[in-house]
């Protein structure tokens, strides 16, 4: 059993006020790109529109208005992006769940990113008590609890269902 700790998630920053959901890149992102990128997402559940507004490298902005019927479901994904995962069959995982929205038209808006520190997995042949010490000393980030949050709340405000993402990880 894992121990979760938030210091070992990346996320946005998800708040609210009058009503509106306010999600925005978090600090430690930005910190660690200098603001070269910065992403703010506020869905207004009174005139029924999202909207998305992308900065990159500090001068390029673009803001997109989405309105909740051209909605058709919010897409949640997980990835593993530990290189251990290709190489052994028992590791740490560095867990990466993708939030977005797929619209009418089919096409998909990514949104944002949950990232962190993972469980240990062991799908060998080994019997799981043979790494007792990484199951005993494991922790975690808390990421996937966050992100679920994220994405029911997300879906609830809008009123669409959740689907898998078009694109394999």
């Amino acid at each position: 059993m894992a121990f979760p700790l938030r210091l070992l998630s990346f996320g946005p920053r998800i708040r609210k006020r009058d009503g509106q959901l306010i999600v925005s890149t978090g600090w430690f992102t930005r910190l660690a790109t200098l603001g070269l990128w910065y992403r703010r997402l506020v869905v207004d559940p009174r005139v029924k529109v999202i909207t998305l507004h992308r900065r990159y490298f500090w001068l390029f902005a673009r803001t997109r208005h989405i309105p909740f019927q051209a909605v058709k479901a919010v897409t949640y994904g997980y990835g593993d992006l530990s290189p251990a995962s290709t190489i052994s069959w028992a590791h740490d995982s560095v867990d990466v769940f993708s939030v977005g929205l797929r619209l009418r038209d089919e096409t998909e808006v990514h949104l944002f990113n949950f990232s962190g520190a993972g469980t240990f997995g062991n799908e060998g042949p080994w019997p799981d008590w043979m790494y007792w010490q990484e199951y005993l000393f494991d922790c975690s980030g808390t990421q996937e609890t966050d992100s679920r949050a994220f994405v029911n709340l997300l879906s609830k405000m809008i009123g669409v269902k959740v689907q898998p993402p078009g694109h394999d990880w």
